[in-house]
């Protein structure tokens, strides 16, 4: 692999990979100029270097008598040391014990009998980790080896933070699978780890098993061929001690530093983040869901670092010689090993942790010391959330502990280790001092992530799917509880009434794709691992689960789950084995007709991409009903797609209810329903958009519902709102309807819902025509509406708002002034530059810090820039850090995005590598900042690629922000060249997303190309109409 360190360059950094075939170099005398594809110049200052210099024929002399004797060295050391070519055979020690070089220089006895060495002297080639950047697809491919159970895993392992390793041992009892015939191979999955020594074990005759090991080609299996023998069979005792990679990318068992105001020095830590696939990069194992064992787990530690965690309380500290201790934890209940966590580091234990009180796990937090003031949020809100969800499932959490633990630097918001639950910092903690201490948003989704995790506990912890292929069976479950319980908790936060134009929306915009996947479909590549983690899996999840939930009524929907629970605690399930659960309850509560069962109707949600349209067809007191697959760019008149669809509605004289009174099956063309509505009486389908469908009308009961539009329930308004402005934009409204929707709205701003369901369309249009002529009518008429909206909601709270409010004031605020209405902006900057005059004393109120800092960073310059880059460096507030990372993306000047796109792969910036792509789609969001975004990405995609690594989807989640603006044709040739040389690069792991990128490019081409013309000629009707003054 080539080297891909950058050439640091003041207009960004380039690779110095395929220089020649990417830039023109002009060199002129001791400087010269690169000139990039696109045109942009960089300068390369060169020196005179001092030294010595010497002829071409004498190098090329000295270089080859260096060749001969290097040959020579090579050929005595391979003929006069044991040849160890793999596979070996075994090789038996006649000593007792054999001792083995610790990684961190000592040597520490461990009795062996049977050893086995990889064969390989090179071990950069077997620490190295390739699986995100290659052109060989089997190496990127998940291969299940069955024949063998692991029954415990009795686990050592100690970091090195000085050279980046880890050093271990592990013993894993493994018992034969009976449903298997014949003695397959026990297989350990591995990923940049090199097996030292192998041990096998009869465990009843307690004598050595013959065998055979190797590595397989991609040195990502590590296979025992047992030879037949009597003690080949019954449980066998595998001891394999190995080193492994303690990484820098966030993935396995990695390394990081921090600053903490009680240390002088930054301090190392280790910590673990192994979903889906990386404790394969830690320690050899059997790395699947459906594997689960008992877990064993021993850490060793230098002294000078005195906190050692794992999932289950500490047992015992054992010296393991000077200067290090070993501590030893108690057993696990059976789990899978992408639930397995430790962390080594000096992080400080919360104060505010008390013994057990009400029949819970003791709740013990975890994080720098200057920071550990901000952790009774989430104190209090863990029990809360956890008596919840044990009343909920009637099933008590059997674990003693929980930890949580904030991790300085963490790829995922979170994760749900069993008993050590780690969270990136500003997914936990919340600054406490007063009310205003923290936003009202920040709690809320602080509150919703620790929901998310315990959650987890009981889905994915307790019950598992059996392969990742049904993930949403655990995150469809976390994601909807987190609203469910909370809204329980926090009654004010009115989070179900959101959940449909949060979670649901959020699945439908992608499950719109042409190329959308299944909720459940069979993965077998480590790339579609990694990419189901979508909001296919987590939001599509959740709303049908929702759905359920609504159709079953609350009663058969909690029995359900109990007996879900109940009867595959500790092991594994399918998405059949959840249809079951609810099909027996839906039938005993009498909520599911009796001829109907579960699996029929969610099946067609599960099992098929997409989602439906529920076209209804008003004539006199008759509906008519037909469905048909919602898919952009523009309607599939071929695509027979077909749902079986719960079907509820309302009405003017009868408000509905989310228990369906008709069911259209995905057998029917068309659905007929008699005499439920009068003639002159509106009608609304799909209660409380319960229902995972959007719902079209014809154009009279559109006019009717526009017409009664202040009569309807609030989630109905915002329901129709949205449904209005994606059918627009899928070309089957027009959008005449969703734009006067948005007009006589206006009169109401504190309508929460339904400013909730405009966001996402006005936020499309506002992309789509930022750089076309239609934008300045389109910015004269928002402009109409949101003045004397601002008028209502000014630029200041009060101490009697509740959340709620202050949430929408902010967000509404945040549209005002992008729209650069002069008041809005002339009070964000006074307030910003209140702070500059006096930068120990930010008085921004917590809810307006993002609309403050975004507006004053686009309206100001290098000053205001400046200023908060240099508070981004200086706080201790994660959250705080967010906010301001992602205002600085704001900027409207080139130069200072792109200085600041080359700091996010910058060490030294301050800038960790888990806010990398946040920073990153700050700036590709921005339409000043999307070509600049565009022009990094490409110049220095694979250097991005291996300081990032593959574990989080940064790279992916930057190709995905990055598409934002493209919408004509010569994005795309651009976008084409992009997708040409990552797959020159083989980076296997994005190539999904560059082929989903690609058809949202598509879209936007085609949005542009059919809909913008109609747009454009409405919006002309509209300023003239209502004498709008666009300037």
């Amino acid at each position: 692999m080539q080297n891909s360190r950058p050439y640091r360059m003041e207009g960004g950094y380039i690779n110095e990979d395929n220089i020649e075939e990417e830039m023109e170099p002009v060199m002129d005398g001791e400087g010269g100029q690169m000139k990039s594809m696109n045109g942009q110049k960089y300068v390369i200052n060169h020196r005179q270097h001092d030294g010595y210099y010497v002829s071409k024929s004498c190098a090329i002399l000295w270089l080859l008598s260096v060749l001969a004797a290097l040959l020579t060295v090579f050929f005595l050391t391979y003929f006069l040391t044991v040849p160890s070519t793999c596979p070996i055979e075994n090789v038996h020690y006649e000593t007792d014990k054999t001792y083995i070089s610790s990684i961190v220089g000592d040597r520490v006895a461990r009795q062996h009998e049977t050893v086995h060495t990889n064969g390989n002297d090179n071990d950069d080639e077997y620490y190295k980790d390739d699986s995100s950047r290659t052109n060989d697809k089997e190496n990127d491919e998940i291969k299940l080896y069955e024949g063998w159970n692991p029954i415990e895993y009795d686990l050592v392992i100690e970091p090195n933070f000085d050279n980046g390793k880890s050093n271990g041992t592990v013993t894993v009892s493994v018992m034969q699978d009976e449903a298997v015939k014949g003695l397959k191979p026990i297989v350990f999955d591995i990923n940049g780890v090199k097996i030292v020594e192998t041990k096998v074990t009869n465990v009843k005759t307690n004598k050595s098993v013959p065998f055979e090991g190797k590595v397989d080609s991609t040195n990502q299996s590590y296979f025992i061929v047992l030879k037949k023998s009597k003690d080949s069979l019954g449980n066998l005792s595998i001891y394999l001690s190995f080193v492994s990679n303690l990484t820098d990318t966030l993935q396995g068992f990695y390394r990081g530093k921090y600053k903490d105001s009680e240390y002088e020095d930054e301090q190392w830590y280790a910590s673990t983040q192994f979903s889906p696939i990386d404790a394969r990069r830690a320690f050899p194992c059997i790395d699947r869901p459906d594997k689960k064992a008992i877990f064993k787990i021993s850490l060793i530690r230098p002294l000078k670092y005195a906190t050692a965690l794992s999932n289950m309380p500490h047992s015992e500290s054992i010296i393991e010689r000077d200067g290090h201790m070993r501590e030893v934890f108690e057993p696990t209940p059976k789990m899978s090993t992408y639930l397995i966590a430790f962390h080594i580091s000096n992080l400080h234990k919360s104060n505010i942790t008390r013994d057990n009180e009400i029949n819970l796990p003791t709740v013990n937090i975890y994080t720098r010391k200057e920071v550990s003031g901000m952790t009774n949020y989430a104190f209090q809100l863990t029990r809360d959330i956890l008596s919840y969800l044990q009343h909920y499932f009637k099933i008590k959490l059997n674990l003693p502990k929980i930890d949580l633990v904030a991790v300085p630097d963490f790829g995922f918001r979170a994760m749900e280790n069993t008993g050590l639950i780690t969270f990136k910092e500003a997914a936990l903690l919340v600054p406490e001092v007063n009310r205003k201490s923290a936003s009202a948003a920040h709690k809320v989704e602080v509150a919703k992530v620790l929901a998310h995790e315990l959650t987890h506990q009981w889905f994915g912890n307790l019950v598992t799917m059996k392969w990742w292929t049904d993930l949403w069976l655990k995150e469809g479950f976390a994601t909807y509880f987190s609203y469910k319980c909370l809204n329980e908790i926090k009654p004010e936060w009115r989070l179900l009434e959101f959940f449909p134009f949060v979670e649901s929306r959020g699945a439908m915009s992608k499950d719109s794709d042409r190329f959308s996947h299944p909720i459940s479909f069979d993965v077998n590549h480590a790339s579609d691992i990694r990419r189901i983690f979508d909001p296919i899996s987590y939001s599509k999840g959740a709303a049908i689960i929702r759905m359920i939930n609504s159709f079953l009524g609350e009663d058969a929907f909690q029995h359900g789950i109990e007996s879900y629970l109940k009867k595959h605690e500790y092991a594994n399930a399918v998405q059949d084995d959840l249809w079951n659960a609810f099909t027996i309850t839906g039938h005993k509560y009498k909520t599911l007709p009796k001829d109907l069962d579960v699996k029929k109707i969610m099946d067609t949600f599960t099992l098929q991409a997409g989602y439906p349209v529920l076209h209804v067809e008003k004539n006199g007191s008759t509906i008519v009903l037909r469905q048909q697959r919602l898919k952009l760019p523009f309607p599939d008149k071929n695509d027979t797609s077909r749902w079986y669809i719960p079907i509820t509605y309302g009405t003017k004289n009868s408000p509905g209810t989310e228990i369906p009174k008709e069911w259209f099956s995905n057998d029917e063309e068309t659905l007929v329903m008699n005499d439920i509505v009068t003639e002159d009486e509106w009608i609304y389908f799909n209660v409380n958009r319960t229902g995972y469908y959007r719902v079209n009308y014809d154009l009279a009961s559109w006019q009717k519902l526009i017409y009664s539009f202040n009569e309807l329930p609030p989630i109905t308004r915002a329901q129709i709102v949205d449904d209005a402005f994606y059918l627009s934009r899928a070309e089957m409204l027009e959008y005449e309807v969703p734009v006067t929707l948005l007009v006589i709205s206006g009169n109401d701003p504190f309508d929460v819902l339904t400013w909730s369901a405009y966001e996402s369309g006005i936020t499309f249009l506002t992309r789509m025509l930022r750089r076309e002529p239609a934008f300045e009518h389109f910015r004269g008429l928002m402009k109409a509406i949101f003045k004397p909206v601002f008028d209502q909601i000014k630029f200041s709270e009060s101490d009697e708002d509740d959340d709620l409010k202050v949430t929408h004031r902010a967000k509404m605020l945040k549209l005002i002034c992008d729209f650069k209405i002069d008041r809005c902006t002339y009070a964000a900057q006074r307030i910003f530059r209140e702070w500059i005059a006096n930068r120990n004393e930010n008085k921004i109120p917590p809810n307006l810090k993002h609309v403050v800092y975004c507006t004053s960073i686009r309206e100001g310059g290098v000053p205001e820039w400046t200023f908060a880059y240099e508070r981004y460096k200086e706080t201790t507030n994660m959250n705080e850090k967010q906010i301001i990372l992602s205002a600085l993306g704001c900027t409207s000047e080139v130069f200072l995005l792109t200085k600041y796109l080359n700091l996010t792969i910058d060490p030294t910036s301050g800038i960790q590598k888990q806010d990398g792509a946040l920073a990153f789609e700050s700036v590709a969001k921005n339409h000043m900042g999307f070509e600049v975004a565009f022009d990094f990405l490409f110049t220095n995609i694979e250097y991005i690629a291996e300081y990032f690594g593959d574990g989080f989807s940064t790279l992916s989640k930057m190709i995905d922000s990055v598409t934002t603006y493209m919408n004509k044709e010569y994005h795309q040739q651009q976008f084409e060249r992009f997708a040409k040389k990552a797959r020159k690069l083989g980076l296997k792991a994005i190539e999904k997303s560059i082929h989903l990128a690609e058809e949202q490019i598509q879209n936007n081409v085609e949005w542009r190309n059919r809909s913008y013309y109609k747009l454009q000629k409405y919006l002309d009707k509209v300023i003239k109409d209502l004498k709008i003054n666009v300037y």
